[in-house]
């Protein structure tokens, strides 16, 4: 009887070993079929401008800035290059988590050897539940439960065509942001001994990361940027107790050596949310200083195989001459 039984019980482990496996090979003949063929948005690709360093040829990126709508409105990597000539690109998406970043990060090294990738602190805080980390781990195994919707738009391409990345934004993941909304910073950054926790999940997310870029022989680095919203002592206390655990720099641009002059009367287009290109003139200025010299970025601006990035220079110079 007890042979009987034992017979029984394993017949069930490799008929649900089976079905697992089955299900898992049927997801991903399906992802490759319905995960966009190029990264652009008319292919189905989200966030196109921050998949945009996909497209940028192999290893030809210095620096990579990950984070959300604080990072691809604060740093501009034309600006970089015009006054460093290091090439750069940001990454960065609306409120993005640090699932999100992880698997941009993940496939940005796959093509790309940066010597630094700069993460911005602001997702660090973002709340990432446990059951959103599991979907998102498999997502960026299987692109057919994150593109499901994509089966009402498939084309002759997608059964027959390999995954391309043949596009790149113009401005290099950095967005202008015009207008002038001044923000009340009286009380910003003040003084205080309180340190905010990090979500636990979230912890072990930027571990990863930071292990990832190690693991690629390169250097992470923590940056702050300015925002009267979003950040405050408390959080910066954290990020620098975290930081030293993690053996990594760590610059807030809102207060102490590293404080960049923000006019809050000026430099922000939404009550000190987010900067606009005025502010982040002055962040990108201070960051490509401190990258450029800090951590010995090349200067390419000689060397006629990078002419494509001086020749977006000169565009972005005119695009932000009548932004002003």
């Amino acid at each position: 009887m007890r042979a009987v039984k034992l017979q029984s019980a394993l017949k069930v482990v490799v008929t649900a070993i089976f079905v697992v496996a089955a299900t898992i090979g049927l997801l991903w003949l399906v992802s490759n079929v319905v995960q966009p063929k190029n990264n652009q948005k008319e292919f189905g690709q989200v966030a196109e401008a921050a998949n945009g360093i996909l497209g940028e040829p192999n290893r030809s990126l210095d620096a990579v800035f990950i984070g959300d709508s604080e990072a691809f409105s604060s740093f501009s990597p034309l600006q970089m290059w015009g006054e460093h000539g290091f090439t750069s690109y940001v990454s960065a998406t609306s409120g993005q988590r640090l699932t999100y970043g992880y698997c941009l990060l993940e496939k940005a090294l796959l093509s790309q050897k940066p010597k630094v990738v700069v993460f911005e602190t602001n997702s660090i805080f973002a709340p990432i539940e446990p059951d959103d980390a599991i979907l998102s781990l498999f997502q960026n195994k299987l692109p057919v439960l994150e593109y499901h919707d994509r089966w009402k738009r498939l084309g002759a391409q997608d059964f027959a065509g390999k995954p391309l990345a043949t596009w790149s934004d113009p401005l290099k993941g950095f967005v202008v942001n015009r207008g002038v909304n001044p923000a009340d910073a009286a009380n910003h950054m003040a003084p205080s001994d309180e340190a905010l926790p990090v979500n636990v999940v979230n912890r072990q997310y930027l571990i990863a990361m930071v292990k990832l870029c190690k693991a690629n022989g390169v250097t992470p680095v923590l940056v702050s940027t300015p925002s009267t919203v979003n950040w405050n002592t408390a959080r910066h206390n954290s990020i620098t107790e975290l930081a030293k655990e993690l053996g990594v720099d760590y610059y807030d641009l809102n207060m102490g050596p590293n404080k960049v002059p923000i006019d809050w009367n000026a430099d922000t287009y939404d009550k000190g949310d987010h900067l606009n290109l005025s502010g982040a003139t002055k962040v990108s200025a201070y960051l490509g200083k401190l990258l450029s010299e800090k951590y010995g970025l090349p200067d390419h601006r000689s060397n006629t195989a990078f002419s494509q990035w001086s020749a977006s220079f000169e565009k972005y110079k005119q695009q932000i001459a009548e932004a002003f």
